[in-house]
């Protein structure tokens, strides 16, 4: 258990890309999912089948997450629980759009899904 530690932090603290203009993957889904994979690891059961086999609702004109990203995580969680190193940090300069140009902007901590129009109005 204590070799995915590290496999388990980066889980618990990836950032997806929101997305609202185009197709993503629902939040509450991805993050549900997320959580699962974290149950397993610690019980040392393998990843691969429960990646393989989900299936993420889509969200269009709400906040979901960028597919592209997404799939790419999962697979590379995949990878490392079966022993390949994990993947690299990206360089700065691909970090730098997460960065406020100016450095008393607060920049917000956790991402917050909006229910949709008929979520609002019935509380469903």
């Amino acid at each position: 258990m204590a070799d995915h530690e590290a496999l388990i932090e980066r889980i618990n603290s990836v950032i997806f890309t929101p997305v609202r203009a185009q197709v993503g993957y629902e939040m509450g889904h991805v993050d549900d999912f997320l959580d699962g994979l974290v149950v397993a690891l610690r019980q040392g059961r393998p990843v691969e089948a429960l990646v393989d086999m989900v299936r993420f609702s889509t969200v269009r004109f709400r906040e979901g997450y960028a597919i592209l990203e997404v799939d790419e995580f999962l697979a590379s969680v995949v990878a490392e629980s079966k022993g390949a190193p994990a993947p690299e940090q990206s360089p700065p300069q691909e970090q730098s759009h997460h960065t406020p140009a100016d450095p008393h902007v607060e920049v917000p901590g956790v991402i917050e899904e909006q229910h949709g129009l008929f979520k609002r109005l019935f509380r469903r």
